[in-house]
């Protein structure tokens, strides 16, 4: 029964994702529909996805469809710019009358100001119904700091305050704009400075570090760079692993770890961090632990487990989640939009080969990772749909943003090409301009094979099942 309940849950979460996905289509050409019905275009097919519809049925002298290729969405306009390789053939265009540059530039625009519109008709529902964020993840103090890292060896401490990195004031430890992890990702040159708040002292200490980044194999995403540190985060038991020294020392679900051989715990990542340092060498940790209104000391030495082979020694704890809020009301709407287009408009500076970010094109998602992503926030029994609104506001600003680039396949595109017929009084010569849709179709779909093959990459490594801690008796 249970199993039954368990895969209900699952298809139930599939088809919200499939709905709201498609919504981002469906209202994004939607736009160029009643664009065009309101020009006076003739409407060929409307289309959610892309390749031979799978479904079709003609309305009104309207073909609507679903495709195969599951890459978006297309309204056939003959009397716009050709589109065969992504459209198909159409027999009738040479029939029909020509329109002004004007009415292209409208109904181009269209699609991408409707994505806008249901951007901001998502961000009033982050607005009302509040947005779900970790209280850790608002601080910018530091929790841990990884050993052996950049920011160790440049002398960061548990307990500091980043204040700026590189010049730029920080708001948050993670975050679209304006947080630590961002502005490292996003940093440039080989020297990542950070301006921080220590105890016990008076003046900002400014601290220059390196960076580092996991290598990984070709066919993998390419890493981030990173510093070592994480956010602060409570270190309370949520539960111990049978057998281990955790269990055996007596630790209990809600006793609080405030200190480690004396040393103040400001992330839970600290104590394996410790047993890090260690090596082979494997001594005992005093704990200081918060259980009630009572502090008591514990002596536990860490141990190597027996299962899985290869596994580091541990203390045997499982940690409770780090406490979750809802802002209400969530941020203002145009602040939303405004955060979201930023993020964007850095994501695709940093690719630009004058910029030294080490963003890639890799790191970008497809529909099967955008989808990934509303299914893991989905998942969440309390904060699900408030997660899936906030995620709907970024899709909708990239989708109406990415669409405006000038590539004669987007919408963008188009609207170049009908301001060039504008100007110049005459249309882009026909041999050309198909020359250059074939060029810009075949780049964007080799762009979308690139990233999908990354996307299912994720995929198949956080499914594969992790095998249970074992301590022996």
């Amino acid at each position: 029964m249970d199993s039954i309940i368990g895969l209900g849950k699952i298809l139930w979460t599939l088809f919200q994702v499939i709905v709201l996905f498609n919504i981002l289509i469906v209202v994004h050409e939607l736009g160029h529909y009643w664009a065009a019905k309101w020009r006076g275009l003739k409407v060929e097919k409307f289309q959610i996805w892309f390749g031979k519809p799978i479904w079709k049925k003609k309305i009104k002298d309207v073909q609507w469809g679903l495709g195969w290729i599951p890459m978006g969405g297309f309204v056939a306009l003959p009397q716009m710019a050709p589109m065969e390789m992504l459209e198909g053939k159409n027999e009738e265009k040479e029939s029909l009358l020509p329109i002004t540059p004007k009415d292209k530039i409208i109904v181009a625009f269209a699609g991408p100001l409707f994505s806008f519109g249901l951007a901001f008709a998502f961000a009033l529902l982050v607005w009302g119904f509040g947005k779900p964020v970790r209280e850790q993840l608002q601080s910018t103090v530091v929790g841990s700091v990884v050993p052996g890292m950049p920011a160790e060896l440049a002398g960061v401490r548990p307990g500091d305050q980043i204040l700026e990195i590189d010049g730029v004031k920080v708001l948050s430890f993670a975050g679209m704009v304006d947080s630590v992890l961002e502005r490292i990702i996003y940093s440039e040159g080989e020297e990542i400075v950070l301006l921080i708040k220590r105890q016990g002292i008076n003046e900002p200490v400014e601290i220059r570090c390196g960076f580092d980044k996991e290598e990984r194999p070709a066919h993998q995403r390419q890493d981030f760079r990173r510093i070592g540190v994480t956010p602060i985060s409570e270190a309370i038991v949520d539960m111990t692993i049978s057998n281990s020294p955790a269990d055996r020392a007596g630790l209990k679900s809600g006793d609080k770890i405030l200190q480690a051989n004396g040393q103040e715990l400001f992330g839970r990542e600290t104590l394996s961090f410790m047993i890090q340092k260690m090596g082979d060498d494997i001594k005992s940790i005093e704990l200081l632990v918060l259980r009630g209104s009572e502090k008591i000391k514990v002596l536990i030495v860490p141990e190597f487990p027996t299962q899985p082979e290869g596994k580091p020694a541990m203390l045997g704890l499982q940690w409770q989640l780090p406490p979750m809020t809802i802002e209400i009301p969530g941020p203002n709407p145009f602040t939303q939009i405004w955060n979201g287009a930023t993020a964007i408009y850095r994501t695709l500076s940093a690719l630009m080969p004058w910029h030294d970010a080490d963003v890639s094109v890799s790191q970008m998602s497809s529909a099967v990772g955008i989808g990934r992503y509303y299914y893991e926030t989905l998942s969440d029994p309390v904060y699900g749909w408030r997660f899936a609104f906030v995620l709907s506001v970024l899709i909708n600003v990239n989708l109406g943003m990415l669409n405006l680039l000038p590539l004669p396949v987007l919408d963008g595109g188009h609207i170049t090409m009908a301001l060039y017929e504008w100007i110049f009084k005459s249309p882009l010569n026909i041999k050309l301009m198909e020359m250059l849709q074939f060029g810009c179709a075949l780049l964007l779909i080799s762009f979308m094979i690139y990233v999908t093959w990354f996307d299912i990459g994720d995929l198949s490594s956080e499914s594969e099942d992790s095998e249970p801690i074992v301590f022996s008796p």
